[in-house]
């Protein structure tokens, strides 16, 4: 079973050059436009999406679960932050997280956990490859070629340690 993203929505919007455009126009539609673009990315990559949104101050959002395009949405509820929602879903045992965000204090939070933290703006560009994969039939990588292959290194290889072939692992299926 592949890993489950936890999002942290508006880290992300702000991160990418497309979704923060029409984040600063309308706050709902940077909303919808980074969903719509999970909705995408996940028809091609098949992961599960949790997208976690501030909804402290928003009255008008919901502190319910939702599902839109087989998007996972959450509120984080009026005391507590999405900072906090994110790290309590990402230390739940029994399934594999890749929590999306650059906020350092959930990486610091995460550090004693199974679960691999990716910065947004790499995510962002892992959307890219992938919608260009939905369109066009073929990855970025792929037409890029031997550009993307590492050199090969001279001298004795040693193996990385467990956890860290793991998140390597898990980079690359992104």
């Amino acid at each position: 079973m592949p890993p489950t993203l936890i999002v942290d929505g508006y880290n992300l919007i702000r991160a990418s050059p497309v979704l923060s455009r029409i984040d600063q126009e309308n706050l709902e539609e940077g909303r919808e436009a980074l969903i719509s673009r999970l909705a995408d990315y996940r028809k091609v990559r098949h992961f599960p999406v949790i997208v976690v949104f501030d909804g402290t101050g928003f009255y008008h959002l919901s502190t319910e679960k939702e599902t839109r395009m087989g998007i996972k949405i959450l509120y984080s509820p009026a005391g507590r932050t999405a900072d906090e929602l994110i790290v309590s879903l990402a230390r739940q045992k029994g399934r594999e997280y890749v929590v999306v965000t650059s906020d350092h204090g959930i990486w610091d939070r995460l550090k004693d956990t199974n679960c691999v933290c990716v910065d947004s703006k790499t995510f962002d560009s892992k959307i890219d490859n992938a919608l260009y994969e939905l369109f066009k039939g073929t990855s970025l990588e792929e037409e890029e070629g031997e550009a993307l292959l590492p050199s090969r290194a001279r001298g004795k290889r040693r193996k990385l340690p467990k956890k860290l072939r793991r998140q390597r692992d898990i980079l690359r299926r992104l």
